[in-house]
């Protein structure tokens, strides 16, 4: 099995987060834009781009042309340049699992709280994923990550 590089694993918060699937999720030509309009967007988003592994499909579909990756290790930031990464990415991902811990959507902004693991038995991530959406298409995306841990100090998961 080939281990994920430092450049890959925080860049996997982009595609861990989609574990919920989204029976009607509105299009963009019969959406109105409102904050859990967003949510279930980004949600369906995830579904397609990670768990059917969908990815160029699932940007052409929930992903303005225009999108911005804050992500400083997809080369300049585009769409076209974070769905090549990505791609990628999913190529190096042995068996990963990801499960949406809780979503939150306020206005234009979708943030969600993922517990990530690579593979099967392997210590997880937690992810914090936050998407703008524009005309309920996603506009932006940042993320945050927090490595598995090796010592649990505190009682409190951070899940």
């Amino acid at each position: 099995m080939k281990a994920l590089s430092r450049t890959t694993l925080p860049f996997l918060a982009l595609i861990v987060a989609g574990c919920a699937h989204v029976e009607s999720t509105p299009s963009a030509s019969n959406c109105t834009p409102t904050a859990e309009n967003n949510r279930q967007i980004v949600l369906a988003f995830y579904h397609q781009a990670l768990i059917e592994r969908q990815t160029r499909a699932a940007f052409v579909r929930y992903a303005s042309e225009d999108f911005v990756e804050h992500k400083t290790s997809v080369p300049v930031g585009t769409r076209a340049a974070t769905i090549d990464f990505l791609e990628s990415l999913i190529k190096e991902a042995p068996n990963p699992a990801w499960e949406v811990v809780r979503t939150i959507a306020e206005g234009d902004m979708v943030f969600l709280h993922v517990r990530f693991t690579p593979e099967p038995n392997a210590p997880a991530y937690a992810i914090a994923d936050v998407f703008r959406l524009k005309q309920c298409k996603i506009v932006e995306h940042w993320d945050v990550i927090g490595s598995p841990v090796k010592e649990q100090r505190n009682p409190n998961s951070r899940f």
